[in-house]
């Protein structure tokens, strides 16, 4: 099987993000992580996916007004005021969170080509039965109905699964693997049977996105759960999904569950990835990757091949 991917138009880095307190840091979210995850990926044998068309991102603008809110939209495509580079606005934070997140004059652009991203690699899925993997920056699964942060702005994962349902598949489950909870794919998804959402993440009360409640679908660890505990967690993960008659998959990418990473704080090596990606690959459904998070770059290009190697099989 091949595994297309989709890499939308290189963006500018965000570039920098607010502590507590309102110090600036630099943004760990930059292109460099893309170069090496696509290296990794072909290097595992997948294939670049041609460039797609107008229509695609017309599709993705649709899309992404059918999952978040009107003013949201009207904030990234307009909110920078004249004369200033960008705007950080707590009244798009997540509930209960302050605002890190800047929106600059390129969010709109660069949210928008990885949606199309998203959409496009929806579109291969569904024509062609096989997987396609779209390597996207911003990433999404922080950007909730109505709010955005954590680097994410546009909810890419809930927008391919979208697109996965116009094309035919009436059940899509949503499977998240980074290091953090997908709290904005959770909030967008939260009351609609048809698209169930299950996540293996950090449940640490000091990683972001901090607090929230438990419930079906969620696998946190408290700790690092070493490779084996990960895995199992995994499965169950995968097992829940599939125990929802999905027919097809959408699996937000998070190499952020690798040792070393400076968002994370587990010590699973690259390697991980391959029986992660066998796990999904064995349940033969059509199937969507999206990129999530994962910025310790020394670590991008492992993870990436040893995904793609099962994948691409």
């Amino acid at each position: 099987m091949t595994l297309h991917v989709v890499v939308p138009e290189e963006s500018e880095a965000l570039p920098f993000t607010v502590e507590p307190g309102g110090a600036q840091v630099a943004s760990k979210e930059v292109p460099e992580r893309i170069h090496r995850i696509l290296a990794g990926l072909l290097d595992g044998g997948a294939v670049l996916a041609p460039p797609g068309g107008t229509d695609e991102t017309v599709r993705a603008e649709r899309l992404a007004e059918a999952v978040h809110g009107k003013e949201l939209l009207e904030h990234l495509r307009h909110g920078v005021p004249v004369g200033a580079e960008s705007v950080l606005d707590d009244a798009f934070a997540a509930p209960g969170l302050e605002q890190e997140t800047p929106v600059t004059r390129g969010v709109w652009p660069a949210a928008l080509g990885a949606a199309t991203a998203a959409v496009r690699a929806a579109g291969l899925t569904a024509r062609r039965g096989e997987h396609a993997y779209a390597l996207v920056r911003p990433p999404g699964h922080h950007a909730g109905p109505g709010w955005y942060g954590g680097y994410c702005f546009l909810n890419n994962a809930v927008i391919a699964a979208r697109a996965l349902q116009e094309d035919g598949a009436s059940r899509v489950g949503i499977l998240d693997v980074d290091y953090h909870l997908g709290n904005g794919t959770l909030a967008c998804v939260q009351g609609d049977p048809t698209l169930p959402f299950a996540s293996v993440h950090s449940s640490r009360p000091d990683d972001f996105p901090y607090a929230f409640e438990p419930g079906p679908g969620l696998f946190g660890a408290g700790s690092d759960p070493g490779p084996e505990g990960f895995l199992a967690l995994v499965g169950d993960a995968v097992s829940h999904l599939r125990g929802q008659d999905v027919e097809a998959l959408v699996v937000s990418v998070g190499y952020d569950v690798l040792a070393g990473d400076p968002h994370g704080s587990w010590s699973l090596a690259p390697e991980v990835f391959g029986p992660v990606a066998a796990l999904v690959t064995e349940q033969r459904l059509p199937t969507v990757f999206v990129q999530e998070g994962g910025y310790g770059l020394p670590s991008l290009r492992g993870a990436a091949r040893a995904l793609a190697l099962e994948a691409s099989r």
